[in-house]
């Protein structure tokens, strides 16, 4: 919480300390092939007479999500419900989590594995328990980046604590786009260790170099003409907390924690918490950085603390987030049929130490030309000319990486998704937004089947 007294505040050079030193933390004993943790984001849907999505399912509303939910935790022991809210979270006997996001989609943040395939398991294991209670209703669980079914006006926000009321009032004096995020899209994170020191700078170099790409191969969100609406609801979105570090892009400065730090200090603060516990957190200002409310003071909301700079790491969504570890951001939700190789894709570049040499050789020349990439992903996916010739030779190396580790570490199932993915898509430079385009032009229950979670049997 802030504080009236100056001499209680935080500086700027503390500020920096604090943020470098609590997001870039390689481990020296660290082994190069590290851990996997998912975070799979679902839209979930009622369906009309002719198996076309009739609306969301909301979150709180009698036989809604959550009632759906107490299902699943009435049969299934793993699943609690730990903090009634607002908002509400289940927490999972292996250490996940399931919550929601402010339009009700479902988003599940598995335990940290120490294989991708243990990761991917619990993912589908997850799915399949959330399945025994919604497909009885006849609701459909779908991962595509974004809703192509309902209109924005007819999904409200749902969440209802105070860190989502103040994000989205401050992001409503940003643009519209934060309503399309909040709201309409769903995405599939992967995180990463970053590893001993020898390899997580090259892993966070390579993890931003290739966030383009990864949008752009994985774009499940063709909504207004875009490959990626998702990805074009980000670079909307906010700009001081958003894309890539300028430090990054420059190339001025080596070393990772410094790079973020100076975003963090560049950025906006979403809300401000009030000097009581029960006081209501406030919306930030466009225009007023942390390092100007470190500086300057805020006539109403005095100077911050260490935990409010903290707090401010929360509120910040670049394509790589460091958080001790690399969340990678930059992917649309796709369906269980693809979901192994997007996780194939990137611990091959990262985990292996010869395609992430590789992968920083070949993304090199594109830093500078960063965020048109990322623009290009989002508009145009794979039809990109220079996205798509530099896809096909990135998984290559993504592919070789993977089969190089140890055994075990991915399921053959995942492998053989990554390279039947790689063909149907990446090889012909077309990204999964136009076969889900194409399906929901013929019929709009065509294309949310496509999306759709299924269990292994069916």
């Amino acid at each position: 919480m802030p504080t009236p007294d100056r001499r209680e505040a935080v500086s700027v050079e503390q500020a920096r300390e604090r943020i470098a030193s609590t997001v870039y933390r390689p481990d020296e004993t660290a082994p190069c092939c590290g851990q996997v943790g998912l975070e799979p984001e679902f839209l979930l849907f009622q369906l009309g007479a002719d198996g076309a999505p009739s609306g969301r399912v909301p979150l709180e509303a009698n036989g809604g999500v959550l009632d759906c939910m107490s299902v699943v935790a009435g049969r299934r022991r793993r699943f609690r419900r730990a903090y009634g809210g607002p908002p509400p979270v289940y927490t999972l006997g292996d250490g996940g989590r399931i919550t929601f996001e402010p339009g009700a989609q479902v988003e599940h943040s598995t335990a940290i594995h120490a294989t991708a395939a243990a990761a991917m398991a619990d993912v589908e294991q997850t799915a399949d328990a959330l399945l025994e209670a919604f497909d009885p209703a006849g609701f459909a669980l779908c991962a595509s980046g974004i809703d192509l079914w309902s209109g924005l006006e007819g999904v409200p926000q749902q969440l209802r604590a105070p860190r989502y009321r103040a994000m989205a009032a401050y992001l409503a004096n940003r643009g519209p786009q934060g309503a399309v995020m909040m709201r309409h899209t769903a995405s599939l994170q992967v995180n990463l260790d970053l590893g001993p020191p020898e390899v997580a700078a090259a892993r966070w170099c390579v993890a931003n170099l290739a966030s383009p790409l990864a949008a752009a191969c994985f774009a499940s969100s063709p909504l207004d003409g875009a490959a990626s609406r998702r990805a074009q609801a980000w670079q909307g979105l906010d700009p001081t907390r958003t894309g890539f570090p300028s430090l990054f892009l420059e190339g001025t400065e080596d070393d990772p924690g410094r790079q973020y730090a100076e975003f963090a200090l560049e950025a906006d603060p979403l809300l401000f918490l009030g000097y009581e516990a029960d006081e209501a957190a406030v919306p930030g200002q466009p225009g007023f950085r942390l390092r100007d409310w470190i500086e300057q003071g805020h006539a109403r909301h005095g100077y911050p603390r260490l935990s409010d700079v903290d707090y401010h790491l929360t509120t910040l969504f670049p394509e790589v987030r460091l958080r001790g570890f690399l969340e990678l951001r930059a992917a649309d939700a796709v369906p269980r049929r693809w979901r192994g190789a997007l996780v194939v894709f990137w611990t091959g570049l990262l985990y292996d130490a010869e395609s992430l040499d590789g992968a920083g050789e070949l993304l090199g020349e594109l830093r500078a030309a960063l965020p048109a990439c990322w623009a290009a992903a989002a508009s145009e996916g794979l039809a990109d000319p220079r996205l798509r010739a530099v896809a096909i030779d990135l998984w290559e190396l993504a592919l070789a990486g993977a089969e190089r580790l140890p055994a075990g570490f991915h399921r053959a199932r995942d492998l053989r998704c990554a390279r039947e993915f790689r063909e149907r898509f990446v090889a012909g430079g077309v990204s999964p937004s136009v076969e889900l385009a194409a399906l929901h032009a013929e019929h709009p229950a065509l294309s949310v089947e496509w999306g759709r979670e299924r269990t292994a049997g069916d």
